[in-house]
């Protein structure tokens, strides 16, 4: 069914894998299945709580940069209209955020490199539960790109402006020791113990998720 997604449920919980190892790079493909995943198949399953996390040692190390401008540069030459473009990019961060929407948890089991729009689909979930040896980041500046996955929009929400832009406008990575301190993440633990530890979450807050956090 997917090629670089993987979707498991195991005792009323999903599992959404990113399955590209070692680095699980969000290709273009990846956007294809991701979106598909969302609005055909997640909201018809009988689930409790959301999972999503990376096969290996990584979450993953974001949107592949030569598929990302390929599709910038096909669709602006289609069109020959910016506006359009833009249009055509939102329709990801869209989805991202759209996980909001949902009616049980989404956790993020962040290990190794999680960083540009794999960074955004972390902070998208409602609750990020790091390895404390991963490496956090939006570098899409460096390559003349903003974070368009809703890292502009969603990062001066959950911490101070000032921060939110230093993160944005920098590109530079963070470990989750300051992303704790930024209250960017929520929990640090040992990286072996990442995926264990989202399940407890999940279990903890399926329990009482609509009132305690989608109210918030």
């Amino acid at each position: 069914m997917f090629k670089i997604l993987n979707w498991n449920i195991k005792d009323d919980i999903g599992y959404l894998e990113l399955n590209s190892p070692p680095s699980n790079a969000m290709s273009s493909l990846f956007f294809e299945e991701f979106y598909w995943w969302r609005t055909e198949i997640v909201e018809k399953e009988k689930v409790k709580a959301i999972i999503i996390f990376g096969n290996g040692r990584h979450f993953s190390s974001g949107a592949v940069i030569e598929d990302l401008l390929g599709l910038i540069s096909r669709s602006y030459n289609q069109s020959g209209d910016i506006k359009k473009v833009s249009e055509f990019l939102n329709i990801n961060s869209q989805i991202f955020y759209s996980l909001k929407d949902l009616k049980i948890p989404v956790i993020a089991a962040v290990r190794g490199v999680c960083l540009g729009s794999a960074f955004e689909l972390a902070l998208c979930a409602d609750y990020i539960v790091c390895g404390e040896k991963s490496v956090l980041g939006l570098p899409e500046t460096g390559f003349g790109l903003i974070p368009g996955c809703t890292g502009t929009y969603i990062l001066p929400r959950i911490t101070s402006k000032a921060i939110a832009m230093e993160i944005i406008l920098s590109g530079n990575t963070f470990s989750p020791l300051q992303a704790l301190e930024w209250k960017v993440i929520h929990k640090i633990v040992p990286a072996k113990d990442t995926l264990e530890y989202a399940i407890q979450v999940a279990e903890k807050l399926s329990e009482n998720f609509i009132m305690e956090l989608k109210t918030v």
